[in-house]
């Protein structure tokens, strides 16, 4: 393994330190600040200088993310809020939402407010403000690497209606620059149950900057609104953050491998640093690109689902809607890396050019 530039063994690196926290590892501890208070936190440092923060209490969402000390995630001005303050009506969502490397949504609704029967739908959904049970964090060997795995579960239920299970694992491993993330959704119900998620990844400077320059390998894109439609010539560039920025929100159908894999990403090329994400297509076929350009609110969003952010209603209408039948399980796998330097992002844009 590589380690602070130096190729060596488990054996040759345990004979260097006294225990593997020097290096890598798990920290578990609750936030103590405002809002934040009570949040359950897990920082995994990784020993490639890749470190990040997965949150239980906010439903095994990722909130920071960097490397070597640069910013990966935009964090907004809410900060990390705990569940408790979290308020479903409307787009009440936006008060507890922190951005961060990874906010989930769903799981049976993704999209803006709306009603369905008796049922008043927020904001994207539940499961962000879900905190996780069944906790685990672990640092094991598996032959040569060094493993560091997080797991959780979530339930989205309520008598009448869903029964939905969503199982969470992030691994890494020492010296690596990248994370996976495994999740499975599973009805654990009598009943089919609509079923929307949409993984909103979010960010910021800097690698986001006027010098940065998106990469999606699009077949065809369609603009959300009129807003979207005057900013469609600059889907794929960034500019200084401006006064009055109105958000724009493309709708993509990507290219893919014959297996379904894809992959997006996003590079400062001023500092050749950026962030790539990679995910199949027959697990998420829709992707949606936030872009914000606004002053503090200022993001580019990854959002790779399986529906738009349309909402449940419209969905159904447009008989897009997924359901899970009683029993019926879906796996969803990604994976999100770190660009740094100009061998990294000439790797990752061959890649991409070769979809």
């Amino acid at each position: 393994m590589n380690i602070y530039g130096e190729q060596l063994s488990p054996r040759q690196l345990m004979e260097r330190i006294g225990n593997m926290n020097q290096v890598a590892g798990v920290k578990r501890y609750l936030l103590k600040e405002g809002r934040s208070e009570g949040v359950d936190a897990i920082d995994i440092k990784t020993g490639s200088g890749m470190n990040f923060t997965v949150l239980p209490g906010r439903g095994m969402d990722i909130a920071w993310l960097e490397y070597q000390g640069k910013p990966i995630s935009y964090m907004n001005k809410n900060g990390i809020v705990n569940a408790t303050y979290y308020s479903p009506q409307g787009y009440e969502w936006l008060r507890s939402f922190f951005g961060g490397a990874l906010t989930t949504c769903g799981l049976t609704h993704v999209g803006p407010p709306d009603q369905d029967g008796i049922w008043e739908l927020g904001l994207h959904g539940r499961i962000s403000n879900t905190p996780a049970e069944q906790v685990t964090a672990e640092n094991f060997w598996d032959g040569e690497d060094y493993i560091m795995q997080l797991s959780g579960i979530m339930h989205e239920s309520v008598i009448f209606g869903e029964n939905l299970m969503l199982k969470r694992v992030i691994q890494t491993k020492l010296g690596e620059k990248k994370l996976i993330l495994h999740d499975t959704i599973t009805n654990e119900g009598f009943i089919d149950v609509p079923f929307m998620i949409l993984y909103h990844m979010n960010i910021g400077y800097p690698v986001i900057s006027e010098n940065s320059y998106v990469y999606i390998p699009t077949n065809n894109i369609i603009p959300r609104d009129l807003e979207a439609e005057k900013g469609i010539s600059n889907w794929n560039t960034c500019e200084k953050p401006s006064k009055g920025y109105a958000e724009q929100v493309f709708f993509h159908d990507l290219k893919q491998s014959t297996s379904g894999n894809t992959c997006v990403g996003i590079i400062n090329e001023s500092i050749s640093f950026g962030v790539s994400i990679k995910f199949n297509k027959n697990e998420l076929p829709y992707f949606t690109q936030w872009k914000m350009m606004g002053q503090q609110d200022y993001v580019m969003g990854f959002e790779p689902g399986n529906c738009i952010p349309e909402g449940r209603p419209t969905a159904a209408t447009r008989k897009s809607l997924v359901y899970l039948k009683p029993g019926e399980k879906k796996d969803i796998w990604i994976e999100i890396g770190i660009l740094d330097g100009s061998t990294a992002v000439q790797s990752f844009l061959k890649h991409i050019n070769a979809l």
